[in-house]
């Protein structure tokens, strides 16, 4: 596998959107952490959210368009 060096505004771009996912990460676990009325649905959502947003970053990656 050929290594490609990929652009700073591409690496920004996919650290941002890396850095949101985590954030979303963060608030699920904190509300299953610290609430007793924990919304399966709001985690369910977000975590499909999340799912969908890795495979957008990771075909960046891989194609590094």
């Amino acid at each position: 596998m050929t290594m490609q060096t990929m652009s700073s505004i591409r690496r920004d771009f996919i650290a941002s959107h890396l850095r949101s996912q985590l954030s979303t990460l963060r608030n699920i676990l904190n509300n299953l952490e610290e609430r007793n009325d924990f919304d399966c649905g709001y985690a369910n959502e977000s975590l499909k959210n999340i799912e969908a947003s890795l495979r957008q970053i990771r075909q960046l990656c891989v194609n590094n368009i």
